[in-house]
């Protein structure tokens, strides 16, 4: 197998429900990249989340991207927006060699994107499709990496043909989507950007003693837990200098976290924050506002918050992670 960037391989290859239909069916969606003949050549067996064995007449040629879809799952059709994870496999169109795959293992995460963004093909292919799907994508080199990004000696040139075969694992809204509540005294105020980003003002006044967990928008999901994985959006400041300190919106992708304090969990989060997560709902936005005594140890916390410090997150739920 050649050895090629680590690009396609990690999480950060990688919002809003809408309603959308199968690829191929009502204009209701619009996929980001159109069906073709293609990808009709390609064969992939085995069972879906696992990787295929996959086979195509070579070379293999396409006019631009495009798609088919191999298995049809039963899943919920994703609208542009929402945040998706899958599985992939990566083939050179001109000998049929496996260029890459990601884990297709439990204990993996797997890749993630968000549908529709104008990031790469994968992003796009996701668009409208189902999850339980295993769709074939044809397209460039330059499709999946961008043009000029790979190291020459691997052999591959920008517009050399590819084929993809992605399993559609899951997919999470891509922003807080529920019903406003009211505001609260002493709360830090929220207004969040048409992408769902959030701004955020803190009162001018003294820091909480006290943890605080304000719901913004209440959502319609599922109730989190101890102990889940939660799909999360979120932006995290220091109350006392206003500072941000973490945002997952500035790193274009939503993150997975262990619902336990870090306390008892070496995998947890912020004590403060594993405790005002536990009953609310997916879909929902919430400002948290966590005094010291439930944040980092004395001399255990990152160099960008200081000790002492009243941490301040606000986050959109996204999901809760289904793993085997």
């Amino acid at each position: 197998m050649r050895s090629v960037s680590a690009l396609i391989v990690s999480t950060a290859l990688v919002a809003t429900l809408a309603a959308c239909a199968p690829l191929g069916g009502s204009a209701a969606c619009e996929p980001a990249i159109p069906s073709g003949d293609s990808p009709t050549f390609v064969r992939a067996s085995g069972p879906v989340f696992s990787a295929p064995e996959v086979s195509f007449p070579t070379p293999l040629r396409t006019q631009g991207a495009q798609q088919a879809v191999l298995v049809e799952g039963e899943g919920e059709p994703i609208a542009e927006g929402q945040i998706v994870d899958f599985q992939v496999s990566l083939f050179s169109g001109v000998d049929g060699e496996l260029i890459t795959q990601s884990a297709y293992d439990a204990t993996s995460n797997p890749l993630r994107r968000t549908a529709g963004a104008d990031m790469d093909i994968l992003a796009e292919v996701v668009q409208c499709a189902q999850v339980g799907s295993r769709i074939a994508a044809t397209g460039t080199i330059a499709d999946v990496f961008g043009a000029g990004t790979l190291d020459p000696s691997l052999g591959l040139a920008d517009d050399d043909a590819v084929v993809l075969v992605l399993d559609i694992e899951a997919a999470y809204l891509g922003r807080a989507e529920g019903t406003p509540q009211l505001g609260a005294n002493g709360v830090p105020a929220v207004v969040t950007a048409p992408d769902g980003r959030p701004g955020i003002t803190i009162p001018n006044q003294d820091a909480p003693d006290d943890l605080v967990a304000h719901v913004l928008t209440r959502g319609a999901g599922a109730e989190v837990a101890a102990g889940d994985s939660v799909v999360m959006h979120y932006t995290g400041l220091i109350w006392q200098t206003e500072r941000v300190f973490d945002s997952s919106w500035e790193r274009g992708a939503p993150s997975t976290f262990l619902v336990s304090s870090f306390l008892d969990d070496p995998n947890g989060i912020v004590p403060g924050l594993a405790e005002a997560l536990v009953g609310q709902t997916v879909g929902s936005q919430l400002v948290v506002v966590i005094p010291p005594s439930l944040g980092y140890p004395a001399g255990q916390a990152p160099a960008s918050i200081p000790d002492g410090s009243t941490m301040v997150f606000v986050v959109d739920i996204l999901g809760v992670e289904e793993r085997d």
